[in-house]
């Protein structure tokens, strides 16, 4: 299920491309699974189809969906691949800014209470 936060500084179709990714990482979709229609996403969504449009043209353009003429949207073969290259830079940078905020002398205590203050931020 996919989540929007109206109030988030976080664009609304960039939140439904992240909700997509995520349907992904989960397996909730697979590739050659067909994506919910635009207008079906919309209304489940209560967002606007052009916003829906936006966030699938997005996606198409870098590769995580296939347009097939007749079945709509289909999660592409790739699709779990640039997810796990995503993951890896993801945890790539993450490790990094914990030994940064290590050196600079904060414990994990702390470090856990930031971390849910950003999560708190998003959505």
């Amino acid at each position: 299920m996919i989540r929007i936060a109206p109030d988030s500084s976080v664009p609304i179709y960039d939140q439904i491309k992240s909700g997509l990714r995520g349907l992904v990482a989960r397996g909730q979709l697979k590739p050659g699974d067909e994506a919910p229609s635009i207008r079906a996403l919309a209304v489940r969504l209560r967002v606007n189809p052009n916003t829906v449009a936006r966030a699938y043209r997005e996606l198409a353009a870098e590769g995580f969906f296939e347009s097939r003429r007749g079945e709509g949207n289909v999660i592409a073969a790739s699709a779990l691949k640039r997810l796990s290259g995503g993951m890896a830079e993801l945890k790539d940078g993450l490790a990094e800014a914990l030994r940064h905020a290590r050196r600079g002398g904060l414990d994990w205590s702390e470090i856990d209470a930031v971390s849910k203050e950003v999560r708190r931020e998003e959505p």
